[in-house]
């Protein structure tokens, strides 16, 4: 697996989404929560339901000329995605991960029930077709920060999921620039409450000043030390919704990088409430008939 090698070694849903929110502001004229509020804002509104499609590429790496490239054969995840908007002002949302390859972990499913209210943990279950059982995760609990690994990827659950903006305090660390975008720098602390929680100590999001939407994530561990870098790349306009078509976590602890692509996507269809609960993650007739309605607007 090559990767693009603009990926810097300074000291690195799922789905990166929004509409275009107008002008960009002065440094002067806004302070970080209004930047986040308006990132929040174009994650949370800019749908009411998705589908997707996406393949997941993690490996071991190695660096040479400014470039990463995968010491062996990357281990490959493809998933199919749904996921609906539900709450107050559909604030909160409730989402399916069905994975269809490898052939070996065919079946396995993740069902995640996001809340957008700070104190109430969000809901988790996993399905493991092998065993034909249905496991609840307990997100943040000991050993299980951040929700886990998303399918043994580089990413964590709770990083696939948006940000509760609440669960954080917001500095604006300077304006820069990335891939030719204009962008605000912003340093999140997470409160006392999410950081017994997370592995993460500080995170900075790099955000675009036009539209709103995060570019790049430094992440933090407990210690102060550059564990993660999220990159977000490749944004088209689908249906109205920005989406990033690859996004890459590079774990510079572990030394692997997992390379999302977000393959076939679609937004603002129909979708049962029905089939976003566990009958859908042991039912495979009836996950496949939603799944085939959804996947006949994939762009």
């Amino acid at each position: 697996m090559k990767l693009h090698k603009k990926i810097q070694f300074s000291l690195p849903f799922f789905l990166m989404l929004g509409l275009n929110l107008g002008a960009q502001a002065n440094i002067s004229e806004i302070n970080a929560i209004d930047v986040m509020e308006k990132v929040d804002h174009v994650n949370r509104k800019s749908f009411t339901s998705a589908a997707v499609k996406t393949k997941l590429s993690t490996c071991k790496y190695k660096v040479k000329d400014g470039g990463m490239s995968c010491k062996g054969k990357p281990r490959v995840t493809v998933l199919e995605v749904g996921e609906k908007k539900y709450g107050e002002d559909n604030l909160d949302s409730r989402s399916i991960a069905i994975v269809l390859q490898p052939i070996t972990d065919k079946g396995i499913g993740m069902l995640t029930y996001e809340y957008y209210d700070p104190s109430k943990d969000n809901d988790v279950w996993l399905y493991l077709s092998e065993l034909g059982k249905v496991k609840r995760l307990v997100s943040g609990s000991e050993g299980n920060e951040d929700g886990g690994s998303f399918f043994g990827t580089e990413f964590f659950v709770d990083d696939i999921a948006l940000k509760k903006i609440n669960d954080f305090s917001y500095k604006l660390v300077r304006e820069d620039s990335f891939d030719d975008r204009d962008v605000w720098v912003i340093e999140a602390t997470p409160t006392e409450a999410r950081a017994k929680k997370t592995h993460y100590g500080k995170l900075e999001f790099w955000v675009d000043k036009e539209r709103f939407l995060i570019v790049k994530e430094d992440l933090y561990n407990s210690n102060g030390k550059l564990f993660k870098q999220r990159l977000n790349r490749n944004f088209i306009q689908i249906d109205g919704v920005w989406i990033a078509r690859m996004q890459t976590m590079n774990n510079f602890t572990t030394r692997r990088v997992t390379a999302i692509q977000n393959v076939s996507v679609t937004y603002n269809k129909s979708i049962s409430d029905e089939f976003l609960t566990k009958r859908s993650l042991t039912d495979f007739t009836f996950r496949e008939k939603n799944l085939e309605e959804l996947r006949a607007f994939y762009k």
